[in-house]
């Protein structure tokens, strides 16, 4: 009798489920709305932090450091145009332990972070200045108080997690939904944009310390707060014409990398992308959202220094960095809420903010969509359990993990706002302080995907071949090998960078522990998962020589 030769079963089934409902045009807008025009940390953080840097030049370097990196994304997005991204691109040419750890680390976990900024930026840079600016214009000391709640540690986390639970509701859905919502938001966030820069543009800086006075006067606060500002500033022993400083410069662009390195953040879901296999449009997407955000992050860093000055800056710094109490009914000097106070015109509040809560509220739904994609994949590859990967034949979406990752995301939502721990020097280390560790940990993941790309040509031959970036070389070498190079090495130095520089806020003991332990954890997931499938006579391995199911 003939032997019989069985193949084993790869996948947990031969479809993801999944539809092309995206084209490149709002993949595009996905991603310069993931990368968040209101992310405004390198206003207020650099200054604070970094006294001497210069806002422009620390941007745009983040922003030419960060086009290698986006480059090898294109390479290979186009080569494996599967949902699930860095964790499908690292699997198939690091190998599965190295993608499931990088990926389920950086990405799937620490991204719950994120789902709470999320909920912070909506409160504190949505809501608070909306009726910050509705309290002044009208003289309603109520909306004053609403602006302050929506500032404290109980309105963060309200809104954080009605916040999270409406985009859940929303993705679960249909895809297809946050599309259409998507062009709302562009259109809202580019008036908002748009208004804060004419609003800064057309002030001139004499009238910069009337006006703040006049809008602090009129929600009930100091009618000299330029002046006390700046006296705070100068004596919490703030330097408010530094000189300039070529290390606080460079030290810059890895906070401004925080918005920069999610240019490449659309090939999460590159299996619900019409033309996610074809070069140019992954050109487009993604470097070309990466060049444009860039340049409107640097424009807005022009025009609000130009506007408010080189000394208020530092000023509105120190009130982030906890060097003075700078602040307008407890609202950090954000552009947005410069801007607002400047105006003092309820139909210019309500322009700024509607596009500032719908960016917010954009965040989580990028938080959800992108790991649920990964979650989704890992799942397919039996890493993690089958029915997170089950998507509604209803909806074409991943219910399951959309539900998993809502509730994941509320304990940290609450730490967010309500965990500190003492640091030993007499001071406490909270929850917040970790904003950037996502940065970080995020930065290892696109380190990892860049040299994913570099070797793509090496480890992965045949996907490489067939794939429309091998035609592209330089002097003989393949050029996605070049760039994934350049681009590894410039994300290595960001990920030095955070991990010794205090002043990048990821240096506490409290950080060095969360992230050895999310490694860890993560890394003890796979092992634990490959031995059980192993025993139950699946080797995960296999998987990991496949192109996913589309």
């Amino acid at each position: 009798m003939a032997a019989v030769t069985t193949v084993p079963e790869v996948f947990v089934r031969k479809s993801s489920g999944l539809v092309r409902v995206m084209s490149a045009r709002s993949a595009f807008v996905y991603n310069v709305l993931t990368m968040g025009l209101i992310f405004p940390w390198t206003y207020l953080w650099a200054p604070g932090a970094l006294p001497g840097g210069q806002l422009v030049w620390g941007i745009l370097l983040a922003m030419v450091l960060e086009i290698p990196i986006a480059l090898a994304y294109v390479w290979l997005s186009t080569a494996l145009p599967r949902s699930g991204g860095d964790y499908v691109f690292q699997s198939r040419v690091l190998g599965g332990g190295i993608g499931f750890t990088l990926v389920f680390s950086g990405f799937v976990i620490w991204i719950l972070q994120w789902v709470a900024l999320s909920g912070w930026l909506l409160s504190s840079l949505g809501f608070a200045p909306l009726f910050l600016g509705l309290g002044a214009a009208t003289g309603s000391t109520a909306l004053v108080d609403l602006a302050s709640w929506f500032t404290t540690g109980t309105g963060i986390v309200v809104t954080s997690i009605a916040n999270a639970l409406v985009a859940m509701l929303i993705l679960t859905s249909g895809f297809k939904n946050y599309v259409r919502l998507q062009r709302v938001m562009w259109v809202a966030i580019l008036v908002a944009f748009a208004t804060m820069l004419v609003v800064l543009f057309t002030t001139a800086s004499a009238d910069v310390p009337g006006k703040l006075d006049a809008f602090s006067a009129a929600i009930g606060g100091s009618p000299t707060f330029y002046q006390d500002s700046v006296a705070a500033a100068q004596a919490g022993g703030v330097e408010l014409n530094p000189a300039f400083s070529l290390l606080a410069t460079l030290l810059i662009a890895p906070i401004a990398w925080t918005s920069l390195q999610w240019a490449t953040y659309s090939a999460q879901q590159n299996g619900e992308i019409k033309s996610a296999g074809n070069f140019r449009d992954q050109l487009f997407i993604i470097v070309g959202s990466l060049i444009l955000t860039g340049l409107l992050l640097a424009l807005l860093a022009v025009v609000l220094q130009n506007t408010i000055g080189t000394e208020f800056l530092y000023v509105a710094g120190a009130g982030y960095w906890g060097a003075a109490d700078v602040s307008l009914a407890g609202s950090y000097l954000w552009p947005n809420i410069i801007a607002t106070a400047l105006a003092n015109n309820p139909i210019v509040t309500i322009l700024i903010a509607l596009g500032f809560i719908l960016n917010a509220h954009q965040i989580v739904h990028n938080c959800y969509i992108g790991m649920t994609r990964v979650m989704v994949a890992m799942s397919l590859d039996r890493l993690l359990p089958e029915m997170v990967s089950r998507v509604s034949d209803r909806f074409h979406t991943p219910v399951n993990a959309h539900v998993i990752y809502f509730l994941a995301s509320l304990p940290v939502i609450y730490l967010y706002s309500n965990y500190s721990v003492d640091d030993g020097a007499g001071g406490t280390t909270t929850w917040t302080s970790l904003t950037l560790g996502v940065t970080f940990a995020c930065g290892y993941v696109f380190v990892g995907t860049a040299i994913a790309g570099a070797l793509l040509p090496f480890r992965a031959k045949s996907l490489y071949e067939a794939s429309p970036g091998a035609a592209y070389k330089f002097m003989g070498m393949p050029l996605v090998t070049i760039v994934g190079t350049l681009g590894a090495i410039a994300g290595a130095i960001f990920l030095y960078l955070f991990l010794t520089k205090e002043e990048l806020g990821l240096t506490s003991d409290l950080a060095y522990q969360v992230v050895g332990l999310v490694l860890l954890f993560s890394l003890g997931w796979y092992l634990v998962t490959y031995f059980v499938r192993r025993s139950a006579g699946i080797n995960v391995n296999y998987a990991f020589k496949e192109i996913p199911p589309e």
